[in-house]
């Protein structure tokens, strides 16, 4: 059977494409060969020269862009189906750097600073804990270094006590649960210190703690607490989550001043009252 192989011979010509001097066909655009000379006929394995087309310097880059959307598309849609478990909580990595209002500049830096050395960090098992009072941007500094890891295809899930607290309550295979935190890179624990207070809360946050730190793996964890309270708990109980999450997290950033959330309230009811009032 014969099969017909002038098409694969035949490089792709575009308006301003030309013929250089070697006798090859140049790209209009890059002017790199968008063919090239073989000594042999690859199709046919005759030891005549070929001339066959090769991807000029454009359209590689065309190509290599196109794969990793694809490999990021791929990455998104595994990470949605991963989030479906429950764990994550919705709107937890709403926030990228992009977003900053440049107000705390060196805390934003080194936020950012941890997702470019991300992968020194995660082998070293180094955390971050970012504590400050209510509304200071502790949340959505976690959620900014998320987002950045996510672009770099990092699994990360953003969620917080509460949330795994009754998860925890409503199963009975906790450790499988426990278990399913490791299969995210990176786990951000939002609201430390919010959760109920009881011995049975504070035994499931210790086990929460633990299988992270047991798993290798870095954690971030957010807290309105201030570092004396982290450090001096008034209970054995949290004394030894506390001491657990100060170990896991020896990078500690502090954030102070008004709460972000009541100027944005404050802003939405301007505006409101401008619409409505006129």
């Amino acid at each position: 059977m014969n099969i017909d192989i002038s098409g694969l011979m035949k490089a792709h010509e575009e308006d301003g494409d030309y013929t250089g001097d070697d006798g090859l066909l140049y790209c209009g655009k890059c002017h790199t060969r968008k063919q090239m000379r073989l000594p042999v006929n690859p199709f046919t394995g005759s030891s005549d020269p070929a001339i066959v087309p090769t991807a000029c310097q454009c359209q590689q880059e065309a190509d290599k862009e196109a794969e990793e959307r694809e490999k990021q598309e791929r990455f998104n849609q595994a990470m949605r189906t991963r989030w479906e478990d429950g764990i994550s909580r919705p709107g937890g990595l709403r926030h990228t750097f992009s977003e900053d209002d440049h107000v705390k500049p060196q805390e934003v830096a080194a936020c950012q600073r941890y997702v470019d050395y991300w992968e020194e960090l995660k082998a070293e098992n180094i955390g971050m804990l970012l504590y400050g009072s209510v509304g200071t941007g502790k949340t959505f500094l976690a959620s900014c270094i998320g987002n950045g890891l996510l672009e770099k295809r990092v699994p990360v899930v953003s969620t917080n006590f509460p949330r795994l607290l009754n998860l925890l309550q409503e199963t009975r295979e906790k450790q499988k649960l426990l278990d399913r935190l490791s299969v995210y890179k990176l786990l951000i624990l939002d609201d430390l210190g919010v959760e109920r207070d009881s011995a049975y809360a504070a035994e499931q946050i210790f086990n929460i703690i633990d299988a992270r730190g047991s798993s290798g793996l870095p954690v971030i964890v957010t807290t309105n607490l201030t570092l004396e309270e982290l450090e001096h708990p008034t209970s054995m109980q949290y004394a030894r989550i506390y001491d657990r999450v100060l170990e896991m997290c020896p990078i500690r950033i502090k954030l102070t001043g008004d709460s972000r959330r009541r100027g944005n309230a404050e802003k939405r009811k301007k505006i409101a009252q401008q619409i409505l009032l006129g």
